[in-house]
């Protein structure tokens, strides 16, 4: 058996000088997996969190999601590598270790090792031969300064440190801006943005200490993710704090749909981890709360990328000229410059910034291979900044996914050598008639092939899993070139490098703007989703656009049988779809023939006095055999014909929602927006003639 002795003498060392230092540092452990065990078993570290689904280590645990981590604090931490490389999972570990602490990364040295991850990111029929991601993340590690293996105990080189200074005045400025929220003018909205570790949770907690006066609400996804505020009020009352704490003192816990069912009353309502909560809920939540703390972490373990954050920061800030926002970037969970936050930053390339660049060279269009992108780590640290900049989605795990998934493609746009755009494109399908034909039966679900299956689905036609299509899985534009054609032109090029794929489409959270995007480009809605996303209460769009002949004419009977659906869905399922989602939707629809006598029937009704629940059927059936004839009114009349006529949204709460001033404002409204578009289909009948 091996002496272990010279190691946990350094890690001693180590730790000593971490205390004094308020820092954490990342230690790589490599070897076989039997010597790697016996290394963590033997070190005699107290509270630690030992991360593997490997019962030969001692008190391990294997949380499914990262965000049963997150949250927690720890002295210490193992990360078994043997179990998987878990990007999100490494990353949301490394956030629960306390200054002073290590993470203790346990790494296999066999070249021919099989990461147990990449099982997680692959499509079904597909196999990663070799991983980028490992390739790009091992030689990275081999430049950390604490590297252990069996055959060398490392002779410890002291870091003398200096003693740090943690600086609590950020922390303290972001407690006093809550109390002023809390005692000041109402409707003034305070927002709260920091990286992992700057004491915002504890911020809210303090704050809390303070009010004691004040009924307080702190709203978010999980009660687990609250805990550090109620830990920090407990301490600060001098009272203890049971493990899953959902009331203490004045402060209680309450998930965002319970807060907007019910809409208790409080003081001052604190919504931690805003940009997990979506963002109409968000702005409902506005609405009915004048003293409103949003917080949120910028760093996108969480699962929401910087863009998200920026864009909701816009719309207050439209909203509200009184806003006060502060970011905390000082950390107060342990000192500055911390070694640990540096090694993961870069491992993973959280910190990746975005860097703005003005220039009048043209644009040019290629396609890069995962070799180019490990070979160029400037181009990588571009491609994940904008991803990041432009979803609100990003996780941890997408770097991963970028350099193994073997269906990905990646096409970019840059002008000169800096990055404007960026599209990933997941090649599906390929899979044998027996699969495609349990799949049709409901039998199966292929892991993967999200496009080519819906699209099965739909078609009933075994080949549409047996042909190849091609699904965007991202496209993001730099900021300072929106609204100039590079998206589309993106677009195009992508679609120039397909040349065994019978599909081109997307699947994304519908909204007007977005289906103006892809319609405008040639691709047709063929599918709404029935369900709602989570993270912004939109619901799934499927588009696509045919590549060859054959598909085409599927494609037409795909897009005419959603149309007929819709027609029936938007008097019910979908009858809370925003207006000009609906008007944009119109814009991709096929007409259909219209009987002359619904054409008779229409002069003889549209043209005297309107009625309006005479006239709804017949302008239903002409607006759905034309939708074209909706195109060109003006917003209001759109508005008013798509509410009562496409929805036939009850009297009532039309005039509440449009602010009218009673049923003879509405039928006036109603009538000259009937008169309005009913010229402007005579004259479209007339052209067409």
């Amino acid at each position: 058996m091996q002496d272990f002795k010279p190691y946990n003498e350094y890690i001693t060392a180590l730790c000593n000088e971490l205390v004094i230092a308020k820092h954490r540092q990342l230690v790589i452990v490599q070897g076989s997996e039997t010597w790697c065990y016996q290394f963590a078993n033997q070190l005699a570290l107290k509270n630690t969190y030992v991360f593997s689904s490997s019962s030969l280590l001692a008190n391990s645990e294997f949380p499914k999601h990262a965000h049963q981590i997150l949250g927690q604090e720890f002295q210490h931490a193992i990360f078994d590598g043997f179990s998987g490389l878990y990007a999100d999972k490494l990353a949301a570990l490394a956030g629960t270790v306390k200054a002073g602490g290590v993470l203790i990364l346990l790494l296999p040295d066999d070249n021919n090792w099989q990461d147990p991850a990449l099982t997680s990111i692959t499509s079904y029929g597909e196999a990663i031969k070799h991983s980028f991601f490992n390739q790009r993340f091992f030689a990275k590690l081999k430049l950390q300064p604490h590297y252990f293996t069996k055959h060398s105990p490392p002779a410890y080189q002291s870091i003398s440190p200096a003693t740090a200074e943690i600086n609590y005045q950020q922390q303290q400025a972001c407690v006093e801006q809550i109390i002023k929220t809390a005692t000041g003018r109402a409707n003034r909205p305070f927002v709260i943005s920091a990286d992992r570790g700057r004491g915002k949770s504890a911020a809210l907690g303090l704050a809390a200490a303070s009010l004691q006066d004040k009924r307080i609400l702190i709203c978010a996804t999980q009660a687990k993710a609250v805990q550090t505020s109620f830990k920090h009020l407990a301490a600060e009352l001098g009272v203890s704090k049971e493990q899953n704490c959902k009331q203490l003192a004045n402060l209680s816990y309450i998930a965002p749909d319970t807060l907007l069912n019910e809409k208790p009353d409080c003081d001052l309502l604190y919504v931690d981890e805003a940009a997990a909560i979506p963002v109409p809920m968000l702005l409902e939540i506005l609405k009915s709360y004048p003293r409103i703390v949003f917080a949120s972490t910028m760093v996108g373990y969480e699962g929401n990328g910087r863009g998200y954050t920026l864009r909701f920061l816009h719309y207050l800030r439209s909203q509200f000229k009184s806003l006060k926002a502060i970011t905390l970037d000082e950390p107060v969970r342990f000192a500055k410059y911390d070694p640990l936050e540096h090694s993961l930053r870069e491992l993973l390339l959280l910190d990746a910034k975005y860097l703005e660049t003005q220039s009048k060279e043209s644009y040019q269009f290629e396609s890069i291979s995962k070799e180019q992108l490990i070979d160029d780590e400037q181009l990588l640290s571009q491609i994940m900044a904008l991803l990041a900049l432009a979803h609100y989605q990003t996780t941890v795990n997408d770097l991963r996914q970028l350099l193994d998934a073997p269906e990905l493609q990646l096409s970019i746009c840059k002008q000169e050598n800096a990055l404007k755009a960026v599209c990933l494109i997941a090649i599906e399908g390929g899979l044998t008639p027996e699969i495609a034909e349990q799949v049709t039966r409901g039998k199966r679900r292929p892991h993967g092939h999200l496009m080519a299956q819906t699209l099965t689905q739909l078609s009933r036609k075994t080949e549409d899993l047996c042909k190849h299509s091609a699904r965007v899985v991202r496209i993001a534009v730099a900021p300072e070139c929106h609204q100039q054609g590079i998206g589309s032109a993106l677009l195009n090029h992508c679609e120039s490098q397909l040349s065994n794929c019978s599909y081109f489409g997307a699947s994304f959270g519908a909204n007007a703007t977005l289906i103006k995007f892809w319609q405008s480009n040639g691709f047709n809605v063929v599918k709404l989703g029935f369900s709602h996303d989570k993270a912004t209460a939109e619901h799934a769009a499927l588009v696509v656009k045919a590549l060859d002949k054959q598909t085409t004419d599927s494609a037409a009977l795909l897009i005419e049988e959603f149309k007929q659906d819709f027609s029936l869905q938007l008097l019910d399922h979908f009858n809370s779809l925003p207006w000009q989602l609906i008007a944009e939707l119109f814009k991709g629809l096929p007409k259909s023939d219209l009987s002359s006598a619904l054409d008779a029937r229409a002069e003889r009704l549209l043209t005297g006095d309107i009625n309006l629940f005479q006239v709804q059927p017949l302008l239903w059936q002409i607006l759905w055999s034309t939708p074209i004839s909706l195109n060109l009114l003006d917003e209001h009349t759109k508005f008013i014909l798509i509410r009562l006529v496409l929805q036939q949204t009850s009297v009532n709460s039309l005039i509440e929602e449009a602010g009218f001033t009673g049923k003879k404002d509405l039928e006036s409204q109603f009538k000259t927006a009937v008169q309005g578009w009913y010229a402007h289909y005579k004259s479209l009948q007339n052209h067409s003639h």
